[in-house]
């Protein structure tokens, strides 16, 4: 029988055709998952165009997580990842000698010429490295729009303590934890570090696929299944020494898998490995959040 006075946290994550929400706490230091609940719902343009599609979509997340919540008694937190296409990630290198507090001045300028909104967007900056030929700073452009569909989200089941935050951030705690290893001629390398890393992350209609180099995240992106060609990963995974594949194993995502691998040149059997939702990672890796705080 689970203890009511134990504090019991929940995980949104959301895509364009579902919404996973996981209920867990901590004990010992692992996740314990106490209910899964894979609510089938769209989260596409209209929910940001529509505000009728926008109250429903709301509506129906927040009572199916608020009729959990009467049955598990006392949530304390939400946190929400998500990954979608119209979420950027660009890396800029400016020259070393421009001070922390200008690099927004420099990072502002390569955005614009993306033509991109910037007031659509949340931007977050994090120094990759800094040598005396440049300074490289990660710019995260997170769109404005889910930020507000999930507070209002957190409003209505009366949750004040939330975090939103990117998938990648996640894959990027969890590969400094595990690493992947790789035996070549006789060393361990650990490639993680010294190499690039391809890890693709399976989802019902596409795939988030993130490119690892020295634990840091140099590339990603949302591909649907059905528009990833051969050329797009000779492309993507062209310099990657090893695969990490995350999801559910599906025999149609391994059988992508070893194409991958084919096509970069990694070994299946030996440069592999799979997690199935982070369910083995400690409650710090999966949910110590590199985001900002929303609330």
């Amino acid at each position: 029988m689970r203890e009511k006075n134990k504090s019991i946290i929940i995980n949104i994550y959301p895509t364009k055709t579902k919404c996973k929400i996981i209920f867990f706490n901590q004990e010992k230091n692992r996740i314990n998952i106490i209910s899964e609940i894979d609510k089938k719902i769209f989260m596409d343009n209209r929910i940001f165009l529509d505000k009728l599609e926008k109250d429903r979509y709301i509506e129906e997340v927040s009572s199916c997580i608020s009729n959990e919540m009467l049955k598990l008694g006392n949530c304390k937190s939400i946190f929400i990842n998500l990954q979608e296409k119209d979420i950027i990630v660009k890396n800029i290198r400016v020259d070393p000698s421009i001070k922390r507090k200008d690099w927004i001045k420099a990072v502002n300028i390569e955005i614009k010429e993306t033509n991109r909104v910037l007031n659509d967007y949340f931007i977050d900056y994090k120094l990759l490295t800094s040598n005396d030929e440049y300074t490289e700073i990660q710019t995260i452009l997170f769109p404005k729009k889910y930020v507000s569909l999930f507070l209002e989200i957190c409003d209505k089941i009366g949750i004040k303590d939330r975090s939103l935050h990117t998938n990648f951030d996640i894959l990027e705690r969890l590969i400094k934890k595990l690493g992947v290893k790789k035996m070549y001629k006789d060393d361990i390398i650990n490639f993680g570090e010294e190499f690039q890393l391809g890890v693709v992350e399976f989802r019902d209609e596409d795939l988030v696929i993130t490119i690892f180099e020295k634990q840091k995240v140099k590339a990603s992106y949302v591909i649907k299944k059905d528009e990833f060609t051969d050329e797009m990963a000779t492309s993507i995974f062209a310099d990657c020494f090893g695969i990490m594949g995350v999801g559910n194993s599906e025999i149609e995502d391994i059988e992508l898998i070893k194409r991958l691998c084919k096509i970069s040149g990694a070994d299946f059997e030996n440069d592999v490995e799979f997690t199935k939702n982070y369910k083995n990672v400690s409650l710090n890796e999966y949910f110590n959040i590199a985001g900002k705080r929303i609330n």
